[in-house]
């Protein structure tokens, strides 16, 4: 016994033992952190497909005093509901009759959450829609219902799926989620390797699930698990623009920016076709079509595009096929071609023309009306429109190369001309429609003008023209240009507003509030050195000395002639005040906002009030008025109120 005790204390097995409950707390403790790693997991993936959404019935605003104007031609997808055919589009939703004739149409007006519609689907007896930048939505025939995505937050649907359990819903912010009619998941977006937020087309093909991304290529799930699929495995771009089941081979078509491949069961790929710039994908009668973003269709299996005819061929075009008949859907207006006839040329529906093109465009950038009862209209990348101020009817559209990208209009009431800011210069418009253009050649600093001013000469020379551009200030007095940059003392040569009088000027710039008398800068206010609530400055308006500044997110102050800030967060909170979207009427100063539509505040009451539920978009980008009416112009069409409704 003793020596058995002995050989125990034996240096060399006391070392041993030693090691082996080393050896086992190590295989614990390796044991706990992996069983830790994979609860972790767990956690991780239960937290990614819980979804939080808030469902509400919509009803209608009040629309008293309200009129809108909004361009839905623009058409991207359409499906039968109840036995009538309907379409989303830019301007809301359409129903057709049996005939194709008109039945009704659908906006915010009527209780929708957004104008902007992106995708449509049929779902247990339900009308599924999904918007541009307020999430999903529902209707039964009857009664609508909004969806809000709040965690994760998603709120630009992109594609609607439906399988025989789910609705599939694809977004740009948020990823993919799934809906069987009582409770909405993240499951496949939960599983290991589905990294993607951009989804942009959808395919069910037997039991696998192909999922098309904007930035990270093509993404399958078979057999409960996620394979990844990019430009290192073949693909000619990251970016997926459609997906289609192949007819003559039954491999899958996957298109992209730069071209068309297909994948077989075994996912390798091979070329289908070079053709750029393809927006979507349909297979009918045995051929495979592509809708291109330059216009028209191309047969994929052919080297040049198609000779198809009946829709308009340079503008982007949506190919879709359902039911034996090819669809054409494009910026102006759906086109449709029976496949069973022997006829090739495609025909419009007539149901949806007419008043959806009042405007020629949904983006409006900035608003002015004349002395002659008629509003100018200016649009991002379309030019012109004139309405008549009384009856609504647009009366002349202008765009060519130079009057295109509409940044800025200005009546100049002494010369009875229309001044307009643009991406190629100063162009001003006489009564007769004169054009003459103002670029670089001629004195200005740089040709993208932002804002234009017509300020009061302290001198009596009449008025002064003050222009901020992308490269600087260029004030123009009796034909003589003169300018400033950083050079002189701005704080940025971005600029993009300007307000003043005779004796002083204020400029908005990228890099805060600058002040300056005659072409002089004396000061620069910051969120350093004042109460400048954003050093972004997006739209000024000076009322009886007092500077009313709008920014990029900070909302807006108010700059006092003493000298002393007012800042309205603490009543308004912060917001996006988009550029120039700031108007007086003589009563009520009103701005535009990025997502929070329209505020007003009276002046003299010094009392605040905000307009959303009847406007055509929560971006609210132009405001101008008559002696009845507010003009308020938006990311996607326009709206009339009348004065006596606005509280």
């Amino acid at each position: 016994m003793t020596g058995l005790i002995q050989s125990l204390k034996s240096p060399r097995r006391i070392a041993l033992l030693a090691a082996a409950l080393l050896g086992i707390v190590a295989t614990v403790f390796i044991i706990l952190q992996f069983n830790k790693r994979i609860d972790a997991e767990r956690e991780q993936a239960t937290a990614s497909a819980r979804v939080e959404v808030q469902e509400s019935v919509l009803r209608p605003p009040s629309t008293d005093g309200v009129t809108a104007y909004l361009n839905s031609a623009d058409v991207r997808t359409t499906v039968v509901f109840n036995n009538l055919r309907f379409l989303a589009t830019s301007g809301g939703l359409i129903a057709l009759d049996e005939t194709g004739n008109l039945k009704k149409r659908y906006t915010t007006l009527d209780g929708l959450t957004d104008n902007d519609l992106t995708a449509l689907a049929v779902f247990q007896n339900r009308l599924y829609i999904g918007t541009a930048a307020n999430g999903l939505m529902s209707f039964d025939g009857n009664t609508f219902r909004s969806y809000r995505f709040t965690k994760p937050k998603a709120t630009r649907v992109s594609v609607l799926l439906t399988t025989v359990t789910e609705l599939l819903i694809g977004t740009l912010d948020g990823g993919l989620f799934e809906y069987n009619g009582e409770k909405f998941t993240r499951r496949l977006n939960g599983t290991t390797e589905a990294d993607f937020e951009r989804v942009t087309a959808l395919l069910q093909n037997d039991s696998r699930l192909y999922i098309g991304t904007q930035d990270k290529g093509l993404y399958l799930w078979r057999e409960a698990h996620i394979e990844h699929l990019s430009t290192q495995e073949g693909l000619p771009s990251p970016h997926i623009t459609g997906l289609a089941v192949e007819p003559v081979s039954q491999s899958i078509a996957v298109a992209t920016d730069f071209g068309a491949v297909t994948l077989n069961e075994a996912n390798e790929v091979k070329e289908l076709s070079q053709q750029p710039n393809i927006t979507s994908l349909a297979a009918s009668r045995g051929r495979l079509w592509a809708g291109l973003f330059n216009g028209g269709i191309a047969e994929l299996s052919k080297a040049e595009k198609s000779p198809a005819t009946g829709f308009p061929d340079k503008v982007a075009t949506t190919v879709f096929a359902e039911d034996d008949k090819l669809w054409a859907l494009t910026q102006q207006g759906a086109f449709v071609r029976d496949e069973s006839s022997s006829r090739t040329a495609f025909e419009p529906l007539a149901g949806i023309g007419g008043g959806e093109r009042i405007l020629s465009a949904a983006h409006i950038t900035t608003l002015a009306s004349d002395t002659q009862g008629r509003l100018w209209i200016g649009y991002f990348d379309k030019g012109i429109d004139v309405l008549a101020l009384e009856s609504g009817e647009r009366l002349s559209h202008i765009e060519d190369d130079r009057v295109r990208e509409i940044n800025f209009l200005a009546f100049d009431r002494a010369n009875d001309r229309i001044l307009i800011a643009t991406s190629r210069g100063l162009i001003s418009l006489d009564s007769r429609a004169n054009q003459s253009l103002l670029t670089k050649e001629q004195g200005l600093i740089d040709n993208a003008v932002a804002h234009i001013s017509l300020v009061e000469d302290a001198m009596g020379r009449g008025e002064r023209l003050v222009l901020a551009t992308a490269g600087g200030l260029t004030e123009i007095t009796q034909g003589r240009a003169r300018s400033l940059t950083a050079f002189h003392g701005l704080s940025s040569n971005h600029l993009y507003t300007s307000a003043g009088n005779s004796s002083r000027l204020f400029v908005g710039s990228l890099s805060g509030l600058v002040e300056l008398e005659g072409l002089r800068v004396i000061r620069v206010y910051k969120k350093s050195n004042s109460k400048l609530s954003d050093d972004w400055v997006t739209a000024l308006q000076e009322i009886d000395g007092t500077l009313y500044i709008g920014t990029n997110g900070g909302g807006v102050d108010a700059l006092l002639p003493t000298g002393e800030w007012v800042n309205f967060s603490d009543e308004q909170g912060k917001f996006e005040v988009n550029p120039n979207a700031m108007y007086f009427d003589g009563e009520r100063l009103y701005i535009g906002t990025s997502d929070k539509g329209l505020f007003a505040y009276n002046v003299r009451e010094r009392r605040w009030s905000r307009i959303s539920a009847s406007l055509t978009s929560q971006n609210v980008t132009a405001i101008t008025s008559d002696d009845r009416f507010i003009y308020v112009g938006t990311l996607n069409g326009l709206v009339r109120i009348e004065k006596r409704v606005i509280g």
